[in-house]
């Protein structure tokens, strides 16, 4: 988190306001990725008494200039052990360096098996095609994308959909899901909305092929 940037977050908690957010499905969680999931709506509201924080609180840290959004993992005699979900320590902190914690965690939608959601996507493009009636090669470029997707799910196989075939890389279904939940909502129209969703589309089928590679192709030395 950038100490020059204005964030929403940090103005909200230097007016001892809460703040509420959706971790976005293709967002980097890094080392927090055991801690938080995509589409969790998460709740962080300021610090007004230290006997608060608990251990396992996920906290905004005040840590070397800047912040970071990690766990408690200890306290101890008034100081804090910052860790991340990983099981890294960062080092402790008073408790003046908490600036925020989170009180609410609400869950997101169940998503469905990948089939259904192939299903699901594929009836989401059926009605954004009947809804802005684009030109033959427009629908079938749009419909190519569910037949690839199906293409790939099954090459990558059922046991790895939600594998990571590397440590930083995203697996195939929350890219599936990520898709399917912006088509299934699209109702209002948009310019292009059509092109927008070929490109996105694309691009996971594009994330697809590498997940694929990293499994079958590049093997360890």
């Amino acid at each position: 988190m950038s100490k020059n940037k204005k964030d929403p977050l940090l103005e909200a908690l230097k007016e001892g306001r809460s703040y509420t957010w959706t971790v976005p499905d293709g967002g980097n969680r890094a080392s927090m990725r055991k801690a938080i999931q995509h589409g969790q709506t998460l709740t962080m509201s300021p610090i007004t008494d230290p006997a608060e924080i608990q251990v396992g609180d996920k906290v905004l840290v005040r840590w070397h200039q800047s912040y970071i959004f990690h766990l408690v993992g200890e306290i101890k005699d008034g100081r804090y052990l910052i860790v991340n979900s990983l099981g890294g320590e960062n080092g402790w902190v008073g408790a003046e360096d908490i600036v925020g914690r989170i009180t609410q965690v609400v869950e997101p939608e169940p998503r469905p098996e990948v089939d259904a959601m192939l299903e699901l996507l594929e009836t989401s493009y059926k009605n954004l095609i009947s809804l802005d009636k684009p030109g033959e090669y427009e629908a079938g470029r749009l419909y190519s994308i569910v037949k690839d997707l199906r293409w790939y799910a099954g090459r990558i196989r059922a046991e790895r959909l939600d594998e990571m075939p590397r440590s930083n890389k995203w697996s195939f279904t929350p890219n599936l899901w990520h898709i399917t939940k912006q088509a299934r909502e699209a109702v209002a129209p948009v310019p292009e909305r059509i092109l927008y969703f070929i490109d996105q589309g694309k691009q996971v089928v594009g994330l697809a092929a590498e997940i694929f590679d990293l499994f079958e192709y590049d093997k360890p030395e």
